[in-house]
């Protein structure tokens, strides 16, 4: 089940969690990840428009406090690529795997871009002090010991 707000957006509803995964996530105080992969984006999308309406989706559901971005990136795309290759049989048909090769990622210098978007949004700072790292940083603090 793919959340209502994506239906039709995003290339992988196999990959996607529906409102009530989010909702029990953010129930026991956890953190639900967007990340920056293309083909979970929608159409291979890596624009900073596509990662922050990724995020609003998430945050519409269960609140900015329980929405976080960890981008994905892969820095050897040469690797990857070949690996995706060579391992074509571990990716199953109909995720968006081979119809979108090579992958795209959205890059970590689109961090301040994703920031500024949010706060043009009306996002509050601290809003997107979490989305950027501090929710998972306070799950992280409360959980590793």
């Amino acid at each position: 089940m793919v959340p209502a707000q994506l239906v039709g957006e995003v290339a992988d509803p196999g990959r996607i969690v529906d409102d009530e995964q989010l909702e029990a996530c953010a129930a026991t105080g956890g953190v639900v990840g967007i990340n920056g992969v293309g083909i979970f984006l929608g159409d291979n999308d890596i624009r900073t428009e596509a990662v922050v309406h990724a995020i609003d989706c998430a945050v519409d559901v269960v609140g900015p406090e329980h929405v976080g971005l960890g981008l994905d990136y892969v820095f050897d795309q040469e690797e990857l690529n070949a690996f995706l290759r060579d391992n074509r049989d571990t990716f199953p048909a109909g995720f968006g795997y081979r119809e979108f090769f090579p992958p795209r990622f959205a890059s970590p210098a689109q961090l301040p871009e994703i920031t500024e978007a949010l706060l043009v949004r009306g996002y509050r700072e601290a809003e997107v002090r979490g989305i950027m790292g501090g929710n998972f940083y306070r799950v992280a603090s409360g959980v590793w010991r």
